[in-house]
């Protein structure tokens, strides 16, 4: 069923407009860890903690962003 868009940034205590941003935030931070993790792979010395970083950067992003 079609809901709001508002909706689930509301249960994130959100803004649609926190929410895109965060969201960007997210995709800008993942394309460049595919990047990365494409690169150590065939470079196993380059980007060697590019992947736990990044892991770590969303997580404490959710932490800050979630809903107290």
């Amino acid at each position: 069923m079609f809901t709001s868009i508002f909706e689930h940034p509301q249960n994130v205590c959100l803004t649609y407009y926190e929410h895109y941003k965060l969201s960007m935030r997210f995709s800008y931070y993942l394309a460049t860890a595919s990047i990365k993790a494409f690169i150590h792979a065939i470079f196993p010395f380059v980007f060697i903690t590019s992947t736990s970083d990044t892991t770590n950067l969303i997580i404490n992003e959710l932490k800050i962003n979630k809903c107290n």
